[in-house]
């Protein structure tokens, strides 16, 4: 067998960085202030703080510093499923293997002169919002791995992934910084904080059509912003070859996962009650609360329709939440109809969307669906098959299955609809205004009246069959965090991570102290992953990773940003 390289570093470097002005000349970071400790890793750990920068008054910047690796690169290798008879097709287990599974891998790894271990983690449960689910229940997770390698070689696990995939095992690389397990990082925290008093407002923005993606750094530059960071989480699209046809047509990475309210006007409906982050609403300037929303509209006739959502495919809720005969796609779930679940898609084919003219130029081509366009008034001025124009003042409702039918029942040439929104907070209180914006990223809420309260059941982030949080939770991942202090001060906070050396990211409950620390009163888990990023005055100031492989940083296309814009 080839003799393979690897070996733990003694030690990692950390360099500084500096960050690239859109000429390309690099500003500079003095690192002046005492040291410190953030909540992360053991604590003998300090962290080195960046010097405060000033973006505009009233609004700072601050990185901090802390840990060095400790993790190493593995070879993970798929744990086969048996079961008799066995299942087909083969149920794949990544994630959750059976222990007994894990320990015959092992074996046959042996066999092929490969010396593999058992990497196990504890999940438990995390405490509900209203206090109604078991805590302290474990579930442990098993993975196979073989092979050490330092931070700084990922190829030495390359290698060896090769060598196990020809011996005929499924494998993959991976960072065991990952797992959620004790680590001494290293991590790099960005903190932009806005005083109340500052001359700026807060809005939930997206890009030019809802239903495409854009950079946080064009939309920034649309909304003459100071800051941005990402907010939602959204559908990905996955690219198509040159050539060949799109086997998701009703896929748009622009459309988001949840509510998204601007300007007043709900661009995205949300998922029954998940956490969302409130800007310029009633009451206070920033607020974290969980919120829903109904729209209904009656026609001529007086019979009423509730509609089932805005801006977003007839038949797909991804995050689910919604109403009517609703269901997750893969039969998941106690109440489907009812509960949120963060990234699963749940289907109906009964449905009537509302499509606004922040969609974009057309309606979705949807299959069976039939659309009914209304001008400013919702006055009916057309009939008609989906995919055609969305009036500039106007909106189209499209229908599929029941939905169309009803559509068809009671929209005539002239009618007249009324239509109806109220958008409500978790105590019932009505939100609305011309300046209302809001968003639920991915969540769940991280601080409540500053204490830690991590609600991942209301934000549909448990496993539906034993109510553990995904892994989502108890992994790391890069981070946007918002939240809000005492003393009414907004905080945009991004973690980096997927790389060894500088920033390996932070679990939920890691995100949730570190923003316990930095003051919040309440806060709110944005977007995450390869979302992550920070815009501040056009500049980059953070390291956006697609995955732990990734060449470099990469800005990707998101569905919405939170901005500050100056008044």
């Amino acid at each position: 067998m080839p003799r393979i390289r690897g070996g733990l570093a003694a030690a990692v470097v950390l360099t500084s960085l500096a960050f690239l002005t859109p000429g390309g000349s690099a500003v500079a970071e003095d690192v002046t202030l005492p040291a410190m400790r953030m909540p992360l890793g053991p604590a003998e750990l300090e962290a080195t703080p960046g010097a405060i920068q000033t973006l505009a008054p009233g609004v700072t910047y601050q990185k901090y510093r802390q840990g060095q690796a400790s993790d190493v690169w593995s070879v993970e290798v798929e744990i086969p499923y048996k079961s008799d008879p066995p299942v087909e097709p083969p149920l794949k287990s990544w994630a959750v293997g059976n222990k007994t599974f894990a320990n015959d891998l092992v074996v046959a790894l042996a066999e092929n002169n490969f010396v593999g271990r058992v990497d196990s983690r504890q999940t438990k449960v995390l405490k509900k919002l209203h206090d109604d689910y078991p805590v302290g229940e474990v579930l442990y997770e098993h993975k196979v791995r073989v092979g050490r390698f330092a931070p700084s070689d990922q190829a030495g696990a390359n290698q060896l992934k090769g060598l196990v995939e020809s011996a005929g095992f499924s494998a993959r690389i991976a960072y065991t910084g990952q797992d959620g397990a004790d680590t001494t990082g290293p991590w790099e925290v960005r903190v932009v904080k806005v005083d109340p008093t500052a001359n700026v407002a807060f809005q939930a923005v997206h890009g030019k059509d809802v239903r495409a993606g854009e950079t946080v750094r064009d939309m920034a530059a649309a909304a003459g912003a100071l800051v941005a960071v990402n907010a939602s989480e959204f559908e990905i699209k996955k690219p198509v070859p040159e050539g060949e046809e799109d086997p998701q047509p009703l896929v748009f990475d622009g459309d988001p996962e949840g509510l998204h309210v601007n300007d007043g006007h709900l661009v995205s409906e949300p998922n029954n009650g998940r956490t969302a982050l409130l800007l310029e609403g009633p009451g206070a300037r920033v607020r974290v609360d969980e919120v829903s929303s109904k729209t209904q509209v009656t026609a001529a006739d007086g019979q009423i329709r509730q509609i089932d959502g805005i801006n977003r495919v007839p038949g797909r809720n991804r995050g689910c939440g919604g109403i009517g005969t609703e269901r997750r796609e893969d039969g998941k779930g106690k109440n489907p109809e009812t509960e949120a679940w963060r990234g699963a898609l749940c289907v109906d084919p009964n449905e009537v969307v509302v499509f606004r003219p922040e969609w974009g130029a057309t309606t979705p081509v949807t299959p069976g669906a039939v659309d009914v366009v209304v001008n400013s008034g919702w006055k009916v001025v057309a009939i008609r098959p989906p995919g055609g124009a969305i009036p500039a003042t106007g909106r189209v409702m499209q229908g599929i299955g029941e939905g169309a039918d009803w559509l068809r029942a009671h929209a005539r040439p002239d009618d007249v609809f009324k239509p109806g929104t109220t958008i409500t907070d978790s105590g019932g209180k009505s939100l609305s205004g011309s300046t209302f914006d809001a968003v639920a990223g991915g969540g769940p809420a991280l601080v409540r009246g500053g204490n830690i309260l991590i609600n991942t059941v209301q934000n549909g982030m448990h496993n539906p069959t034993y109510g553990t949080p995904t892994g989502n939770i108890v992994e790391r991942h890069p981070r946007t965090l918002a939240g809000v202090t005492a003393a009414g001060e907004l905080l945009l906070v991004t973690i980096d991570g997927r790389d060894p050396g500088i920033s390996i990211g932070v679990t939920v409950p890691e995100a949730a102290e570190v923003m316990k620390w930095l003051g919040a009163k309440d806060a709110v888990s944005l977007g995450s992953g390869g979302d992550t990023t920070l815009i501040a005055k056009s500049v980059l100031y953070n390291r956006p990773m697609d995955s732990w492989t990734a060449s470099g940083p990469t800005e990707r296309r998101v569905s919405n940003a939170v901005v500050v814009v100056p008044k």
